[in-house]
């Protein structure tokens, strides 16, 4: 390999390696995230005596801003006597909270409309 293509190849290689990094840290953070919605939508449900026989799994399209994610995320879950459970997120989760809108529905019936979820955080360091 000659002299001036070996550093163009290192530096390639880097770029993937930091763009790898990268998609992991985005990884995390959206389960993150994903894990926080989830039992924020499972304390909905159980504080309308919805129990869950499965789920709820949330699936994030987040993007970072700073120290806080923002972004939509789907939720569904099935409850114990078979009816079907959803959540839809529309917001910005943070260290000091997660604010915007969340549904909650059990066979499309609303059990919860939320501006902010109590009790609901995520810690995004930069």
């Amino acid at each position: 390999m000659s002299r001036l293509l070996r550093p163009f190849v290192l530096l390639a290689a880097g770029v993937l390696a930091l763009t790898a990094c990268s998609e992991q840290l985005d990884q995390g953070l959206n389960d993150l995230a994903a894990t926080a919605l989830e039992d924020a939508v499972t304390r909905q449900l159980s504080d309308a005596g919805v129990t869950l026989s499965s789920g709820p799994d949330c699936s994030t399209d987040l993007n970072r801003d700073g120290t806080s994610l923002s972004g939509d995320a789907n939720c569904t879950g099935t409850a114990v006597d078979g009816r079907s459970v959803r959540a839809e997120f529309d917001g910005t989760l943070s260290s000091s909270g997660c604010t915007g809108s969340l549904g909650v529905f059990v066979d499309d019936e609303a059990i919860a409309q939320l501006d902010e979820i109590p009790d609901c955080s995520v810690n995004v360091s930069l």
